[in-house]
């Protein structure tokens, strides 16, 4: 039985991205082959059910029935897979290497101490925000569209780099634009936007399905159409095909602008639910 405390078991459960039953981007299948690769244990064994049985319930029963250094080891294993920096994600560094040392618990000082430096950044990522906010809502007025699709690739730029998802602005393979792309939780995503006066069409979304899959059989993609896709594509795109991207529309981009939802936390719900039910569009209310 690990000693975790409270206050580990918050930040470790901030980090992963607990609250909603998830745990970072794992499904059930690589949740239980991570877990077992890492330690030798089956997650899904009756001795770690607890509450729901959802993946977050099993992973607090983990830590309630292993040891300290078991515990220690995934975690670490599971840091190193985030990649997530920043004061949450130091706080749990020194939580996994006090777990692997079985030494005393993290303080409540250097809880506090990273716990004010995250204040800090969230204070200037929310100033952020509301400037690209600001920024967003003139473009939506702007007659001329070329030049507000333009600049909403530069704001989307921004909004990944703030959100620390390593954004690269646009590129051409082999004769193909590329609207840019973003790295999250160690994969690839390629990123389209769209700025029309309609729902975009189904050839819109398969010429961007076929990027896709001209890449690499682990390429996803985001489809960022301002003003959403029409129901015959959103049927089109999913009939026959397996996807490869999700929709995003101006609501959504709306929304994480105005702190509704972070960036990263849309991303890995939507993620999971191209993955689990082969959702491509998805209303955000469904989401919240």
């Amino acid at each position: 039985m690990s000693n975790l405390t409270f206050t580990e078991k918050k930040k470790l459960e901030q980090l992963l991205g607990m609250k909603t039953g998830y745990v970072l981007d794992f499904s059930d299948r690589t949740f239980a082959e991570f877990i077992t690769d890492a330690t030798g244990r089956n997650i899904f064994d009756e001795r770690y059910s607890y509450a729901s049985g959802s993946k977050a319930n099993r992973l607090r029963a983990f830590w309630q029935k292993e040891d300290n250094t078991t515990v220690g080891k995934l975690m670490g294993e599971m840091l190193n897979y985030s990649e997530e920096t920043g004061p949450v994600a130091e706080v749990c560094r020194l939580i996994v290497s006090r777990l692997l040392q079985d030494g005393n618990p993290v303080t409540p000082a250097q809880t506090q101490a990273q716990d004010k430096q995250q204040e800090a950044l969230d204070l200037k990522r929310s100033q952020i925000l509301r400037q690209l906010n600001d920024e967003f809502l003139q473009l939506a007025g702007q007659s001329d569209r070329n030049a507000a699709g333009l600049a909403l690739e530069k704001l989307l730029n921004r909004l990944f780099e703030l959100f620390e998802l390593k954004p690269r602005q646009p590129f051409r393979v082999q004769g193909e634009q590329i609207d840019g792309s973003f790295q999250m939780d160690a994969e690839i995503y390629l990123l389209e936007s769209k700025w029309e006066k309609q729902p975009l069409p189904e050839s819109d979304l398969l010429i961007f399905r076929e990027k896709i899959m001209g890449k690499s059989t682990f390429t996803r993609g985001v489809f960022i159409a301002l003003n959403g896709v029409s129901n015959a594509a959103r049927d089109a795109i999913t009939r026959g095909k397996t996807p490869c991207f999700f929709v995003m529309d101006g609501h959504d981009l709306l929304m994480i602008l105005t702190e509704k939802m972070s960036l990263t936390d849309f991303l890995r719900m939507r993620m999971r639910l191209l993955a689990e039910e082969g959702c491509v569009s998805v209303p955000f209310s469904e989401l919240a």
